[in-house]
C-alpha cells in the first residue's frame, strides 16, 4: 500500500513509488477545511495508487495544482476525476491545452526519458472544462488554505510553483532541482527542453520569497527552504560554467559529467553512490545532456 504520512497538520505527503521506485515521485494534499486540494498528480502509471490514498483522507478532493505538464508531474491527474467530475485543475496557461491532449507530451517525453518514460506510461486525459488557466501572483483561497501562483519558465516554459499558506511551504516542481534525501543532494532539473537564463532567474524568484519549507515533487517536504534554494543557486553557477566551458572546448557530454565530478564538490562526494540509484542516476544523466545540449546550441547560435 502507498505511504500516505501526515508530514504537518492537515498536510500529507503520498510517496507513489512507480515500478517499486521509492523515494523518487511524491504528490502532496493538504485538508482545507472544504475538501482536500492535492499538488501533482504523479505518473499515470501510479494513478490507481493516488485515487486509493487520497480515499484515505478525511474529505473529497475538490482542487489540483499542476507545476507542469510533464508525464511525471500531471500523469495521472486525469484519474482525480474518478473522485469528483467537478474538480478544478490549475495549470499553467502554456500547458492547459495537453490536459485533454497527452499525446502532445507523452510521444517526445517517451523518447526523450527511455526506459523511464516507457514505466511512467501515458498521461491520463483531463477534460478541457476542469482546467484553469493561472496567472503569474493568482492567489486562489480554499477554505483555510491559499495558494499563491509563482510562474516559474526554465525547465520547461509552462512551469509554475506554489507557495501554500498558512504553513509558507513552496511546492517547487522541478524549478529548483531534485532533492535526494540519502545523499543530501541536488540534482539539478536541467533536462531537455531547456532555457537555462529562466532557470536561474526563477530559482532567484523564489529565493526572494523566502519561504520557510520546500516540498519536492522529487521527493519530500523539508525545512530551510531559503537555505537549500541557495545553495542549489550555487550549484548552477559552477555547473553551467562547466557546461559553457566543455561547448566551448568541444569535449563531450562525457567529459562534461567528469567535470562536474571534479567541480561540484557536493556530486564528488556521492557520486558514486547515485551512480548505484537506478532512476536516480538517470535523471541525473538526463539533466547532464540537457545543460550540455542548451550550451552546445547557445555556441552554435553565436557562430
Amino acid at each position: 500500500m502507498v505511504r500516505v504520512i501526515e508530514v504537518m497538520n492537515n498536510v500529507y505527503q503520498i510517496d507513489l513509488e512507480p515500478g517499486g521506485f521509492s523515494n523518487l515521485v511524491s504528490v502532496y494534499a493538504i485538508n482545507t477545511g472544504k475538501g482536500i486540494i492535492v499538488f501533482e498528480g504523479g505518473p499515470a502509471v501510479s494513478s490507481n495508487d493516488l485515487r486509493n490514498a487520497l480515499r484515505r483522507l478525511p474529505s473529497n478532493v475538490t482542487h489540483a495544482f499542476i507545476t507542469h505538464v510533464h508525464i511525471d508531474h500531471y500523469g495521472g491527474t486525469g484519474a482525480l476525476t474518478g473522485l469528483n467530475p467537478n474538480i478544478e485543475v490549475y495549470v499553467h496557461p502554456r500547458g492547459s491545452k495537453v490536459l485533454p491532449n497527452p499525446d502532445i507530451i507523452w510521444v517526445p517525453a517517451r523518447e526523450a526519458m527511455g526506459w523511464l518514460g516507457e514505466l511512467y506510461g501515458r498521461p491520463l486525459e483531463v477534460p478541457s472544462k476542469n482546467a484553469r488557466e493561472t496567472k503569474d501572483g493568482d492567489r486562489v483561497t480554499i477554505g483555510d488554505v491559499t495558494v499563491e501562483v509563482i510562474h516559474t519558465p526554465g525547465h520547461a516554459s509552462h512551469h509554475q510553483s506554489f507557495i501554500v499558506e498558512p504553513w509558507d511551504i513552496l511546492i517547487v516542481g522541478d524549478a529548483a532541482g531534485i532533492y535526494v534525501r540519502d545523499l543530501d543532494y541536488i540534482i539539478p532539473t536541467t533536462m531537455e527542453p531547456l532555457r537555462f537564463d529562466m532557470y536561474v532567474d526563477s530559482v532567484k524568484k523564489l529565493i526572494a520569497r523566502n519561504p520557510k519549507y520546500i516540498a519536492y515533487t522529487h521527493h519530500l517536504l523539508v525545512p530551510n527552504a531559503t537555505e537549500l534554494l541557495n545553495r542549489h543557486l550555487r550549484q548552477l553557477d559552477v555547473w553551467g560554467k562547466a557546461a559553457e566551458e566543455a561547448v566551448r572546448e568541444g569535449l563531450s557530454v562525457n567529459d562534461l559529467e567528469g567535470m562536474l565530478v571534479e567541480r561540484d564538490q557536493d556530486l564528488r562526494r556521492v557520486y558514486d553512490r547515485l551512480r548505484n540509484m537506478k532512476a536516480h542516476y538517470h535523471l541525473f544523466g538526463m539533466a547532464v545532456d540537457g545543460l550540455y545540449k542548451y550550451f552546445r546550441d547557445l555556441e552554435t547560435k553565436r557562430k
